[in-house]
């Protein structure tokens, strides 16, 4: 009877969001029919606009959709059918390149603490002779190489080259795995097709500033129901850290990929050549989020940039090996820093029609306007149920606000990103700063000058009484001044570096953290982690 109710119950949650995205289906198509009408197709410049909202909707908002449908195919495979043991080696790497050397200290440890027999090894990409010792004193191996070509990908291809492991296992230097790591995700490579293993990443420093807050509930869409809704159509895409992958898959395409996106590069390269992967949606390793725009700022362009540059190429030379499941996966992988794009198109038209559009044209924005309006709510409404109904249970979910304004006030940086790679205009691989630092206040100029200019345009349409005939475009320029107000208000102390007090959800997820790692023989490491995000 017991497991009669949980089918009829899982039966039931399936229904309801096929029902859920079927709405939103219609409220898509709704949106689309505005260029159908009053010969908007007629205009070159609305077909583009077109292709482009065609492009973003489909790949973008019903891929998501798709995704949130697809959770209830994931791998569901007990715990009590794990192998006691397996055959397979391990080789550990934490990769460093001139991190704090405590931040080292305690990620070495913790690898060096995991369950199960594996070898840890310290990826030095700087050649520290602090480091050296330090992983002889944990019982570590310690690997550099000649140069820093390729970043981290160079440091872990030259490692592999030094190494002999059936499986490697990558972390970043800022994440402190928990002793059963191993144990929650070894047996997954008792099948030989599997090439790769995600592991949920989570962050330990959300309380740290309102950037930090704001930059992890980004994440929990992605790494939540988007990430198993990846593992239903088998086709989870590798985020670097806390990853394990198979050595004969990584040998089979060359080696890790290198790039700004070189994560993503090689889960691309693995699933064209036939491996399949794992999403284990558990907690087992958390690290640190950006906590200061500078860092969020600088991991964004280095990260959308990447992306971009996939999309634009290895995407499609590689979209005939892929899987349908594949495809989809990689759409919305792939596009998703186009936001900011929108972002700006949007902002823009805003701003034109508020001081210089003419009735005819003001009267359409209007129109296209009142389109687009349930498309957003429907969206909102369908990504707040899928991570309320998919997220893990000690991860609270019940609102993104703080993410919504950061991303929404991110889109000069993957705009940016997007013409520098249209343009193929290079950037350096910069890892991300894991130390906060100033932001140049040129950096917020943009959102500083959209503030004022949407202030200015709703207080002028006011002032002549001109909201009465357009209410959709004054609210939607008021909801656009109130976002980039958010993100102003709340990540200027930060960028003049003056401490922000945590949330009280904030301080119960640390807390959940803390507990979690209770029993971890470097727990002193973690807690020491914890006390300093608490001053």
């Amino acid at each position: 009877m017991k497991d009669a109710n949980k089918k009829y119950g899982a039966l039931m949650s399936e229904v309801r969001g096929l029902v859920l995205v079927l709405s939103g289906v219609i409220t898509l198509a709704f949106f689309f029919s505005w260029w159908l009408i009053g010969g908007h197709l007629l205009n070159p410049w609305l077909v583009a606009s077109s292709i482009f909202a065609l492009l973003y909707g489909l790949g973008q908002i019903f891929g998501s959709w798709f995704l949130y449908l697809a959770t209830h195919q994931r791998n569901t495979r007990n715990y009590s059918d794990i192998p006691k043991q397996t055959n397979l080696t391990v080789d550990v790497f934490v990769t460093a390149c001139g991190e704090d050397f405590h931040m080292i200290e305690r990620s070495l440890e913790a690898a060096c603490d995991l369950n199960g027999k594996h070898k840890t090894w310290l990826l030095d990409d700087l050649s520290d002779p602090r480091l050296k010792l330090l992983s002889k004193q944990l019982g570590a191996g310690y690997l550099e190489r000649d140069g820093h070509e390729d970043a981290k990908a160079g440091n872990v291809n030259a490692a592999l080259e030094k190494t002999d492991g059936d499986i490697v296992v990558i972390f970043d230097i800022d994440h402190i795995p928990s002793p059963k790591f191993l144990e929650r995700t070894i047996w997954h490579f008792e099948d030989p097709s599997i090439g790769f293993i995600q592991v949920m990443p989570t962050f330990s420093n959300n309380a740290e500033s309102w950037v930090a807050q704001a930059a992890a509930e980004t994440s929990l869409d992605f790494y939540n129901p988007t990430s198993k809704g990846m593992d239903g159509l088998r086709s989870v895409t590798k985020m670097g850290t806390n990853s394990l992958i198979r050595r004969t898959a990584l040998e089979s395409i060359g080696g890790y990929q290198s790039g700004l996106a070189e994560d993503l590069a090689t889960s691309l390269k693995l699933h064209a050549q036939g491996w399949e992967s794992v999403y284990v949606a558990e907690p087992l390793a958390p690290g640190l989020v950006p906590s200061d725009l500078t860092s969020w700022f600088t991991q964004q362009l280095k990260w959308a940039r990447g992306v971009f540059e996939l999309l634009l190429t290895s995407y499609f030379s590689l979209f005939s090996n892929f899987s349908w499941g594949q495809r989809i996966a990689y759409t919305v992988r792939t596009t998703k820093y186009w936001i900011g794009l929108v972002t700006f198109i949007h902002l823009s038209l805003t701003l034109w029609f508020l001081f210089l559009g003419t009735l005819d044209a003001k009267a359409n924005f209007e129109q296209y306007l009142w389109h687009l309006f349930p498309l957003v709510v429907a969206d909102s409404v369908i990504r707040t149920l899928a991570l309320r109904r998919w997220h893990y249970p000690s991860i609270e979910a019940h609102h993104q606000r703080r993410a919504v304004a950061l991303v929404y006030a991110t889109w000069p940086i993957y705009t940016l990103a997007w013409f520098m790679a249209m343009f193929r205009l290079r950037l350096k691989f910069r890892p991300t700063p894991k130390e906060k630092g100033h932001i140049n206040i040129g950096w917020l100029a943009p959102q500083i000058i959209a503030s004022l200019g949407l202030l200015i345009g709703i207080s002028f349409n006011v002032w002549t009484g001109s909201f009465l005939s357009y209410p959709a475009t004054i609210g939607f320029a008021t909801i656009q001044l109130l976002i980039h107000i958010t993100f102003l208000w709340y990540s200027m102390p930060s960028a003049a570096g003056i401490p922000v007090a945590p949330t009280p959800s904030s301080e119960d997820f640390l807390a959940t953290s803390k507990n979690k790692f209770s029993s971890h023989p470097s727990a002193s490491s973690f807690n020491t982690i914890s006390k300093s995000i608490n001053r």
